[in-house]
């Protein structure tokens, strides 16, 4: 008798009565949620991008960037938006977890991330 179910297989041998287990992982089973995962983490990225992106374009409007301070002044405002707002803000830390730093900083694509990507670092330690 052999029979494979999910990777496992079950070999016996009825005139012995010894039977064998093996197991292993499917490989194909395996991509497919990796790939599903970055699609999702893909996806929330750049929807959590686009969030503060926007709020960045609302306070750019009345606050020039041209200078080292101007970009601070921003990204304080937009700390203290994306901090009133808890979804967002537990976006932010989630993404910052499992894609890093560098990730959000090139998916906002702004002077500003540097600053605002740091600040938030903050709140994904205790």
């Amino acid at each position: 008798m052999n029979e494979t179910n999910n990777g496992v297989s079950i070999k016996s041998n009825s005139l012995t009565n010894n039977g064998q287990i093996a197991g292993g992982l499917n490989s194909k089973n395996h991509y497919e949620v990796y790939e599903t995962t970055n699609e999702a983490q893909s996806k929330s990225l750049a929807e959590t991008a686009a969030e503060i992106q926007e709020i960045l374009k609302q306070l750019e409007e009345s606050n020039p960037t041209n200078t080292i301070a101007g970009q601070m002044e921003v990204a304080k405002k937009a700390i203290e938006i994306v901090n009133s707002k808890p979804t967002l803000k537990e976006r932010v830390v989630g993404l910052l977890k499992s894609v890093g730093t560098q990730a959000l900083k090139e998916a906002l694509d702004n002077p500003v991330a540097n600053i605002l990507v740091e600040a938030f670092k903050g709140w994904t330690k205790p």
